[in-house]
């Protein structure tokens, strides 16, 4: 066996993706099981939403800023898509929220 700090670091990094898809399973088992299930409002659906990619970008960013160098880029890209589809979405709903206040009246 070769115990050289790359290959511990990249047998590392594999443990780290698989417990990634599988937190991410679970957050979407807890949004749709565990809260309720199909008899959630509307807005839980979105509170569980928000709170499954919440959990999805933190996992992917402490990720891509534990392992640095050339081969986890894709990590560092995955981070920065998730965090941006993220802040599209909140803005979105901020946007439509703002709406639904201005036409309350």
């Amino acid at each position: 066996m070769d115990h050289t700090p790359e290959t511990i670091k990249q047998k590392n990094s594999r443990i780290s993706v698989s417990l990634i898809v599988v937190n991410v399973i679970l957050l979407f088992i807890f949004a749709h099981v565990g809260a309720g299930g199909a008899d959630n409002s509307e807005s839980q659906a979105i509170e569980n939403g928000i709170i499954c990619f919440t959990g999805v970008i933190v996992l992917l960013g402490g990720y891509a800023f534990s392992y640095h160098g050339k081969g986890y880029r894709i990590g560092k890209w995955l981070f920065g898509i998730a965090l941006l589809i993220g802040l599209i979405l909140l803005g979105l709903l901020w946007y439509v929220a703002q709406l639904a206040h201005a036409f309350q009246h």
